[in-house]
């Protein structure tokens, strides 16, 4: 609790400006030579070992590094803006700025209670600002939040909005050297390691993904089941390429967090349909905030509390359905047979994933961000390292679109398997054995 009172810290803020508040970030701002050496990431396990939270960070602190760069250099363009609503009381933003990406809005909250409220406030104001121009998105408005983050559903709130919303949003605390005002500073505040481990640990998991499949029959001269030395023909592999790529958009639209990819049953491999787009994605409603959740299914019903749960996962898995079943009608002209197997047991099964061409994989969202960061440590790898050189194409969108290679990733990361872990995973490259 601060011995200002809100106003009086907001007024000295709009007077000062941030470029004589905001403190210098020891993890971004220290000279070259003195950072920290870049913790390298290895699947053997000779350097750092391969954790999902470390490149989730590292992502994250690049955003967070890009933001403060520019939003400590920004200028307040006006103070207190009244937003007018619907309703009698118009919305009053505390502050507004530009900086070299745009827009900006500051969030001011120096009372502890007023935190809950904070990025539901934010994101009104933001949104409000959107609203005028038509189209913009998520990161074309920066949000500014300074507040102290005490309170810990605050922090989760901050991660779920910078990671899985992907908004430009970014957090200083109010310091005060003294019991002066004149001595306020504004510190940027990171989340730490735990706070990711945390964050990401809950991701690890196949079961946590929700998984659809829509298949359909070949048809001749666009997309066949023939083998050359067994490998598929060119058209096929392009065609079907056309499609998983189609998906992926539509996917990236819908701000989903996962992949897809086209199986192809071997040529010799009997089956009804011979070629099927999976789809899979990050079920949020498998992921389960235990103390947040707990506030609220204390309050209902006990006969009611496994529907607070079980409707939205069904809907979650309906809105897959439905992206799979316009991916095939917009790129085919065609209704494909949909289903919706359980991904933890697709990925463990000989039948779907080795005796199969597997390939056209597209990675999106948080998924694309971490599985390209971990490619992007291999390439600066080879590059320092000629002797310990990872075999690798040299088109590195070769390796993004590869299932084998993120198969790999996957499992590094700690995906749960199941009882056969050492299963052969098929791709593209991999030939039927006779």
């Amino acid at each position: 609790m601060t011995a200002f009172t809100e106003d009086q810290v907001h007024t000295y803020i709009y007077r000062v400006g941030l470029e004589a508040l905001v403190k210098d970030c020891p993890t971004f701002d220290a000279p070259e030579e003195e950072a920290e050496p870049e913790q390298v990431l290895d699947l053997e396990g000779d350097e750092v070992p391969f954790e999902l939270w470390r490149i989730i960070k590292r992502r994250a602190f690049e955003k967070l590094q890009r933001l403060h760069n520019t939003i400590r250099y920004g200028e307040f363009i006006g103070s207190k803006i009244k937003l007018r609503t619907d309703s009698t009381r118009p919305m009053e933003l505390d502050l507004l700025g530009t900086h070299e990406d745009g827009l900006f809005v500051l969030e001011l909250k120096v009372d502890r209670s007023a935190e809950r409220n904070a990025f539901s406030e934010l994101f009104a104001y933001s949104n409000y600002l959107a609203g005028m121009f038509a189209l913009s998105g998520h990161q074309d408005i920066t949000n500014m939040l300074v507040a102290n983050l005490d309170v810990k559903i605050t922090r989760q709130a901050f991660l779920y909005d910078l990671l899985i919303s992907e908004r430009n949003i970014i957090v200083y605390q109010p310091i005060f050297v003294t019991s002066a005002l004149d001595t306020l500073q504004l510190e940027l505040w990171l989340p730490s390691d735990e706070d990711f481990q945390q964050f990401t640990n809950r991701l690890l998991s196949h079961n946590a993904m929700s998984c659809v499949v829509v298949s359909f029959h070949d048809l001749e001269g666009w997309y066949d089941s023939n083998e050359d030395g067994g490998s598929l023909n060119d058209w096929t592999r392009k065609h079907l390429s056309m499609l998983s790529g189609y998906a992926a958009q539509l996917m990236e639209a819908e701000r989903l967090h996962g992949f897809c990819f086209i199986r192809k049953p071997w040529e010799s491999i009997p089956r009804f349909y011979r070629n099927s787009l999976f789809i899979v994605a990050l079920n949020p409603f498998h992921i389960v905030g235990q103390e947040r959740a707990g506030a609220i299914t204390e309050q209902i019903d006990v006969e009611h509390q496994s529907y607070f749960f079980e409707m939205p996962r069904l809907g979650f898995d309906g809105r897959l359905l439905r992206l799979a079943e316009r991916s095939v009608k917009d790129s085919l002209n065609i209704r494909g047979e949909l289903e919706t197997p359980t991904w933890s047991s697709i990925v463990t099964s000989p039948q779907e994933v080795v005796f199969s061409h597997n390939f056209a994989f597209r990675p999106t969202g948080m998924f694309r961000e971490a599985y390209v960061d971990f490619l992007n440590q291999i390439y600066a790898r080879n590059d320092r390292d000629e002797d310990n050189h990872e075999d690798v194409s040299t088109l590195k969108i070769n390796e993004v679109n590869n299932w084998l290679r993120a198969w790999q990733f996957m499992e590094a990361c700690g995906f749960a398997g199941g009882e056969d872990d050492d299963i052969n995973v098929g791709d593209e490259d991999d030939p039927p054995e006779e």
